[in-house]
Formats: structure tokens, sequence, C-alpha cells
């Protein structure tokens, strides 16, 4: 199925800025290409470039790629992923089969004009080389999702078998996450991974990538006095007293809307604790997005600071990640957090959601914490202007980190979850403003 016109179209508007460059010392500067002749020659740099950085070049043909593949422009029948190597200046294109003629000549006419942008920058690498690698894959994207199917469809959504499972990047098979000690079914609680493996690999029919991992944890739980037009990433007073955060805005049936987690409510009046934000007008419980129709507009900014500040930046967009990328989360309990890296995609979780993608911190910080479900997730975190991604839902109950600067006492993960755009605007009509 060909995703949502605006998807096909907006993707491209996914650019990078001006490069952001930390200053290091010479001797922290592990991290340059060794193919780079400043290296070679034992020259150190006064600049590390960020993973940020690479992107801006690799982005355009990433989006490219995915055009001719929604679009029909190439046969799409053995598209498996993109995913991001920004350190390596490099995409892998991971493909069964051939690689379509349409793709390749896309790459060609690409290649050139990318590496000769980039050797144009003051503070680039000597020696760029950006390229995108041809990676041959058992299995296509649509092959692992009717695995998938097969998984969820026979074992149920039973958390004690299963926590999550999605599509391997490199089109290898499955990637699934389980608590040894609780499953029964599949195998005897305790058993080796090995019997867990054999008995989901006759189930998928293709092989499966076990390890150890819990279900994700709902992030339901300040920036507490937002007031129309109403700002992505402010509180949310929910049911049962407790607080979410508001997410991206656009339109949906001709009305203006905010976006949030089903799971902090579906339905009835939303409140910011002080005024009234609106009404709950639909949801998804696989998606975990509810759609809030509000009385007065929303704005398309987001609060990008930390979670007492009113610092916010304007979206324009939306984008969609793939594997490798870097993204960024707004909740209105921990604030904005950045350094975060896009590493699986296309998720299903034992408790009933799909469609998720799954984020980690580069530096082992904060992603999100509880209280910031429902906020945007947003990309180009070079660029002031910054794209929506997702809407944040959960965090990684296996990932739990020290919070920091957070408006009242809640749990925080360094791994987190966000549902894409989408198949929200597939279920939804959605489109962004």
């Amino acid at each position: 199925m060909r995703p949502p016109k605006y998807v096909r179209h907006a993707a491209a508007l996914l650019l990078l800025g001006t490069a952001s460059i930390a200053v290091a010392q010479a001797a922290q500067d592990g991290h340059r290409d060794p193919r780079d002749p400043q290296v070679a020659t034992g020259f150190q740099p006064a600049v590390k470039l960020s993973a940020e950085y690479h992107e801006q070049y690799l982005q355009p043909i990433a989006d490219q790629i995915h055009r001719l593949v929604d679009s029909g422009q190439a046969d799409g029948s053995g598209f498996t992923s993109v995913v991001f190597r920004p350190e390596e200046h490099a995409l892998d294109l991971f493909w069964k089969g051939p690689v379509p003629a349409p793709v390749k000549a896309a790459v060609d006419a690409w290649r050139p004009g990318a590496r000769a942008k980039a050797a144009h920058n003051p503070v680039g690498p000597v020696s760029p080389e950006y390229d995108v690698r041809y990676r041959s894959a058992a299995y296509s994207k649509t092959e692992l999702e009717q695995a998938i199917g097969r998984f969820v469809a026979a074992v149920g959504h039973d958390v004690r078998e299963w926590s999550t499972v999605g599509p391997a990047a490199d089109g290898s098979g499955l990637n699934l996450t389980y608590r040894p000690e609780a499953t029964k079914r599949l195998a005897p609680a305790g058993s080796p991974v090995s019997a867990y493996e054999k008995r989901a690999e006759e189930i998928a029919g293709m092989p499966v990538h076990p390890e150890v991992g819990t279900v994700p944890v709902p992030t339901r739980g300040t920036r507490r006095s937002d007031a129309a037009p109403w700002t992505p990433g402010a509180t949310l007073r929910v049911s049962g007293d407790s607080e979410c955060s508001t997410g991206v805005p656009g339109w949906v049936g001709g009305k203006r809307v905010l976006l949030t987690a089903a799971h902090c409510q579906t339905g009835g009046t939303v409140y910011n604790g002080q005024r009234t934000v609106g009404e709950i007008t639909a949801f998804d419980h696989a998606l975990d997005v509810a759609v809030i129709t509000t009385g007065q507009a929303p704005e398309a900014r987001f609060y990008s600071g930390a979670r007492d500040s009113g610092d916010s930046r304007p979206l324009y967009g939306p984008a969609r990640l793939d594997q490798g990328h870097s993204t960024c989360f707004s909740g209105a309990t921990s604030g904005f957090h950045c350094e975060l890296e896009v590493t699986r995609t296309g998720m299903s979780t034992a408790d009933g959601r799909t469609d998720l993608t799954e984020v980690r911190s580069r530096n082992g910080g904060i992603a999100v914490a509880q209280g910031d479900s429902g906020g945007p997730a947003v990309a180009n975190p070079q660029g002031d202007a910054m794209a929506p991604v997702g809407v944040i839902v959960a965090g990684d109950n296996g990932s739990k980190v020290t919070c920091t600067a957070t408006s009242s006492p809640t749990t925080c993960f360094s791994t987190g979850y966000f549902t894409p755009l989408d198949p929200i605007a597939s279920r939804f009509g959605w489109s962004a403003l």
C-alpha cells in the first residue's frame, strides 16, 4: 500500500541545517574517518562533526529512494530498509534480489552532487565520499511484515510469551524480545534461548533473533500553563488524575487537532490543569494514538527547552525516519531531549501496539519519562525549525536511568518509542498544519 500523499511529498522537506559542531580536544577526537588525510598525517582538528552533520548529505537520497518505491516508479517488492550510517558517510540499502534500475540511476545522479557540496564545506571532512551501499537481504519488508503477522496471530498478545517483535533492518529475519522466566508455551520457563528461538522460528516461518527484553511501559504520568494557540509538548491532565503531553498539531476532517497517546484517555474533555484543551474525538489502541479536537487552534510550534522553559521552535514537514537516523523527543515532564537514534522500526508489542519506532539515547541519558506520553517526536536536530515524525508513547522498562530536572518525581528511560505519522494519517485522515 502506498503511504499517504502528505508523506510522499513532505518527506523531501526533511533537510538538515547548518552543521552542529562541538569543540573538542585533539586527543578526544577519536571518531574521525580513518580515510581522512588529516588523520593519516597525524593532524587533529579542533572540531568534531556530529552524526546529524552527515545526515544532511544523506537525507535527500533516502527520501528519493522512498518516493520511488512508494509511488511505484520502481518495483519495490524486494525493498527491505534504508539504514543511516552517518559516521561512515553512508546509507545501507537492503534489498532482496536485484536493485531496480530507477533506484540505481537516482543514486548515481545523487552521488557526485553530494560529494561536491560536502567538499566545499570548510568545516567538513576532507574526503567525504558520501555513498549508498547496496546490501543483499534474505527477506523483503513485505515478507518480514507477513511473518510478524503469523507470529502474533499464533501466539496472541501474551506478555508472558513475548514482549516486542519487529523486522531486522538487514532483512535477516525478526528481532524479538521476551522474558525467559515467564514463557511457558513457546518454551518452558528458564529454557535456553535456543529452545525458544526454534519454536518462534517454526511459527514465524523465518529466522528469529531473540533476546531478553520487557514490554514497553506507557509514559503517562510539566509545561503546566499552556494556553491557546496550543503548543505541543505541554501538560495534559487526563483521566485518573494523571499527566500526559500534547502532541503533533494538524487537521482531521477539516478541524484543527492535537495528537496524544490513546493510553492517556480515549474520550471526553481534556485539560491542562487550568484550561480546557479540547475533546477526544477518535482513538486507536493499536497505534496508541488519540485525536484531540481543539476549541481553539494549535500552532505549528513545539516546546523545545527544559520542562520549565517556555522556549519553542517552529514545525514544518512532516517527515519519516529510518534506522540510524537522529531524532528528538519533547515531553511535558522531562523536557526536550536530542542525541537520540532510531534503532528499530515497524515494531509490534505483546500488549497490542503496532508500527512502533524505537529510539535510544546515544549518550545513555534520558530519552523519555513517564508523563511525556503524547508529546511530539521531531527530526532535524541541527536546525531551528524541526519536522514532526510521530507521537511519543512508551519507554523501555529495562532502560531506566536517573531522572534529572523533571517537573515531578517520575521514572526516566534511555530507550523510548513513538508511533510514526504514516499510519496515523492512514487511520484518521490526519494531515499537518
